[in-house]
């Protein structure tokens, strides 16, 4: 997934989250085009660059620069591609050409900080160079996408997927091309349906659940689904993540939680983690069947089924529930709920992702009104501003549209790693 597409995945995600309490997959921006860009030398330069093949990029580049030797674009990611090959003088000569066809820019400054960055710290890890480059251009925001418009490649990987669909039958495969960004049509996601009793892992099977939760179009599987996700929480009690889904997936949304419900959500509000399975152990599984499948790329595909395999729909089911059946309350479920609410958005914003944690303070917050606790409360605004600052400042930085692969391999890993502390580093000064 693009950054900028999994911002607004984000966006969507926590907007439906406070609004209403649920998810449409109708408003899932995997599903959302970028537009093409004109097939120009320097697309496909940059095209060149993301499949590595530098030399076909610097062809293009070449002819370009001389027909135009004024191209800023072009030699904007000349400059990167001289960068990621290590050419650091020769980097530096088309920065400084750069700087002076373009003095208004966003983009020379960071690479000629880069550049200057990789001469005298070349072991450094690329995230961390690029971190200090910007800090020393003065942290710039590309609230224009300027020199980057263009610059991501995710029309060919959706291609890629297109492609890969028609030539497996393996439902897994299948199921991660749906989460990873193919869009099927009604055939496609009835045959999904149809098969899902083919696919045994469990983790699976809770993602294709969440995935056909409102899905009024295609067979519906979700109690099936249900039925055998019930026997692994039977063996498995302690997983929140999939106990808290279970509770609230069927239940109608305008319905209180009987006491029994209210026992059990007070249960699993008590547990220790809310997601078992690292987002590194997600996105290495989700990568390897987007390899058999014959991807490529796959690398954003795999971020956006991990994404998709975050499990957030219990959260927003339950809020939902909360929201609309509030009235009716009385001062104990009031009390109980809220104290249960606060504990499972502790647990979800322990997790290491930017939507997770703003998925957890938003029920925290949420929690401190049902208790009417002002200084929980506050705590729980303060988190969640901090997350929205994060968000404005990210949005803006364009970290997938920088044609070099080895930086954009780094800013991947740390994301995979540890999102939130990646990206939360570009915001604290």
């Amino acid at each position: 997934m693009s950054f900028a597409r999994f911002i607004l995945f984000l966006s969507l995600f926590v907007s439906g989250c406070i609004t209403a309490g649920g998810h449409s997959r109708e408003a899932n921006p995997l599903l959302a085009t970028e537009g093409e860009q004109p097939d120009t030398a320097v697309a496909r330069a940059v095209d060149a660059v993301g499949r590595k093949d530098f030399d076909t990029a610097r062809q293009h580049l070449s002819r370009t620069l001389a027909e135009a030797p004024t191209d800023a674009r072009a030699l904007f990611v000349q400059a990167c591609v001289f960068l990621e090959q290590g050419a650091l003088k020769e980097a530096a000569d088309v920065v400084r050409r750069l700087r002076d066809v373009a003095p208004t820019s966003l983009e020379g400054p960071v690479l000629e900080a880069l550049t200057e960055r990789r001469a005298t710290h070349p072991t450094e890890n690329w995230r961390d160079a690029f971190r200090a480059a910007w800090e020393k251009a003065g942290r710039p925001l590309f609230k224009d996408r300027g020199l980057l418009s263009g610059m991501t490649t995710w029309k060919k990987m959706e291609d890629s997927l297109e492609g890969a669909w028609a030539r497996t039958a393996r439902v897994e495969v299948r199921l991660l091309l749906a989460f990873a960004g193919f869009n099927p049509d009604e055939a496609s996601r009835r045959w999904l349906s149809i098969h899902l009793d083919d696919v045994q892992d469990p983790g699976l099977l809770r993602s294709a659940l969440e995935y056909f939760a409102s899905d009024a179009n295609a067979r519906d599987p979700r109690e099936s689904l249900r039925t055998r996700l019930r026997r692994f929480a039977d063996q498995e009690p302690t997983e929140m993540q999939r106990a808290l889904l279970l509770l609230v997936e069927p239940h109608p949304p305008d319905v209180p939680l009987t006491e029994e419900e209210l026992r059990e959500l007070e249960r699993i509000a008590a547990l220790p983690d809310y997601r078992p399975t690292p987002t590194s152990t997600l996105y290495a599984e989700a990568e390897r069947l987007l390899r058999s499948a014959g991807v490529e790329p796959r690398e954003g595909g795999a971020f956006s089924a991990m994404v998709q395999e975050l499990g957030l729909q219990g959260p927003f089911l339950l809020l939902k529930i909360v929201k609309a059946s509030e009235p009716t309350l009385s001062n104990d479920h009031r009390m109980r709920l809220g104290r249960a609410l606060w504990s499972l958005g502790e647990r979800i914003a322990a997790e290491s992702t930017l939507v997770e944690r703003m998925v957890g303070w938003n029920m925290r917050r949420e929690g401190a009104m049902l208790l009417g606790d002002s200084e929980r409360l506050t705590r729980a605004k303060r988190d969640f501003e901090a997350g929205h600052a994060v968000i404005r400042t990210t949005q803006q930085l364009e970290l997938d549209a920088w044609p070099i692969p080895s930086l954009q391999e780094a800013m991947l890993a740390a994301s995979v790693e540890d999102e939130w502390t990646h990206l939360s580093a570009f915001s604290t000064p």
